[in-house]
């Protein structure tokens, strides 16, 4: 027993925090980036840079993220593509993958009276660019306000409020009125 606990008095705090967030960063990178090797890449660039800044941090999970963002950023300007397109492509990837189920739903019962098609992408085209980032970053990452607040430089109530928005303006989108018939119709039919 006294051997284990010298071990973890002895473990470097950086490879425990590498252990905790290196799957939640790789998959952040992996969204936003669809070449497998550039991903690796930038998800390297950011540890590599995080790690030279580890002493001087505070709050290294809310910069880890920074990092990540601003590398992937760089990413989309050496192709020519803006960083507010980067949560508009996240959505737009959901979108799709909502389709295809919405897509399924709808060949189950032709008589239903259920929507045909729930307009996703248009409910999300409502929302600004800050309310689409934010909801992304929360809702696709899973990110906290204070990681979300840090990485765009806003403050947690802008980032609860944006949130907040951005959730009523899709629970009361006419694009989505149809959701929860269609999403109950087609989980009684998949029982």
């Amino acid at each position: 027993m006294a051997d284990g606990s010298a071990q973890a008095k002895d473990a470097d705090p950086r490879e425990a925090f590498y252990e905790q967030h290196h799957r939640r960063v790789a998959a952040f990178i992996q969204r936003r980036i669809a070449d497998p090797g550039i991903a690796e890449q930038v998800e390297q660039q950011t540890w590599a840079h995080l790690m030279r800044q580890w002493d001087t941090l505070r709050l290294p999970e809310v910069v880890l993220m920074r990092i990540a963002w601003r590398r992937i950023v760089d990413i989309y300007e050496s192709n020519g593509r803006t960083a507010l397109t980067l949560g508009d492509e996240i959505l737009e990837a959901a979108v799709e993958r909502q389709q295809l189920r919405t897509k399924s739903a709808d060949t189950v019962d032709p008589g239903s009276t259920v929507p045909s098609r729930v307009d996703l992408q248009r409910a999300i085209t409502a929302l600004t660019s800050r309310q689409r980032q934010v909801l992304t970053l929360i809702g696709v990452d899973r990110l906290t306000r204070r990681q979300v607040a840090g990485l765009l430089n806003i403050g947690e109530e802008t980032v609860k409020t944006l949130y907040g928005q951005a959730r009523t303006a899709m629970r009361t989108s006419p694009a989505l009125a149809g959701y929860d018939q269609q999403r109950a119709t087609t989980q009684e039919v998949t029982r």
